[in-house]
């Protein structure tokens, strides 16, 4: 058990603790639902909990290849202007770095929509065990510390995602599109597939320095309820409706291009994708997830 698991925990029993404090008392609909979410989390903190990922895990090529795969869980490419390619992903000091490399001319399109021409190659990794919250593993906790290039054409993101047809779900814990304002975003059917259906915005920070990103996953009935933390600070609780019992994966890319150069496919730049020229770097360390699980 890590410390910042400890550290939740200790949340979590505060929580619970004020809460019962607070019976008979009126509360104002922020404050019961607060009181509600602490009343709920503390009734799962006896369960197991099991770590899948560890944080040493950029030790080594050995401890990465044990917990990670190059690539996407579906292959090369996504819904940017970059191929990713495992030559792009390095490990040094228990730092993973993504490189992204701009190309001298564009030779193909990426086949997932919008089909964005490649004009970078780039890296990305995801976990090899998935996330299934569900009656047996009712909460996961997913955490790393990163610093990323950020601005015109840039999209790095650390992300849970269903694969399609089961898609939504979706959580990004760090995605930056374009420009400095961390988007904690939260997609589900129900909202459809134009916008999240919760956003909630981190800005006024340096993204180029290490800062550490969380959610906190935890099952209610069909849906999950997701705690998000920015350097250990809480900012918001999104639901995942209809999620429990869906796979997702956990994934860690430099995407580029595409909507993160401020354009579609409709606009003259398109073909150009506009973005930085020479490398690009995105670097993570201390990532981990883990889950309660019931017997």
């Amino acid at each position: 058990m890590s410390e910042g698991m400890i550290d939740r925990r200790k949340f979590i029993t505060l929580g619970s603790a004020t809460a019962a404090g607070m019976v008979g008392l009126a509360l104002n609909p922020a404050e019961a639902r607060a009181a509600s979410e602490a009343a709920t989390r503390a009734r799962h903190s006896a369960a197991t909990w099991e770590n899948l990922v560890e944080k040493s895990s950029f030790n080594s090529t050995t401890a990465f290849t044990q917990e990670w795969n190059y690539g996407y869980p579906w292959g090369a490419y996504h819904n940017g202007a970059a191929k990713m390619l495992s030559s792009k992903v390095t490990l040094s000091g228990g730092v993973l770095t993504l490189t992204a490399t701009r190309l001298s001319q564009s030779t193909e399109q990426s086949p997932s929509a919008p089909n964005a021409p490649i004009w970078w190659h780039s890296g990305t990794v995801h976990a090899k065990e998935p996330i299934v919250i569900d009656d047996q593993f009712p909460e996961y906790d997913i955490e790393g510390e990163f610093r990323t290039q950020t601005g015109l054409g840039i999209w790095p993101a650390f992300w849970t995602t269903g694969i399609y047809p089961d898609w939504p779900p979706e959580s990004d814990i760090l995605e930056y599109v374009g420009d400095s304002t961390n988007l904690f975003n939260t997609w589900t059917k129900a909202a459809g597939e134009d916008v999240p259906a919760d956003r909630t915005e981190v800005s006024g920070h340096d993204p180029g320095t290490w800062h550490k990103y969380r959610v906190w996953m935890v099952k209610d009935g069909d849906d999950v309820v997701l705690d998000y933390y920015f350097d250990g600070v809480y900012q918001a609780t999104h639901v995942g409706e209809g999620w429990a019992g869906i796979p997702q994966y956990l994934i860690i890319n430099l995407q580029m291009g595409s909507w993160a150069s401020g354009i579609d496919d409709s606009d003259p730049a398109w073909d150009q994708q506009p973005g930085p020229s020479g490398n690009t770097t995105f670097q993570a360390r201390n990532v981990w997830f883990g889950r309660t699980r019931n017997y």
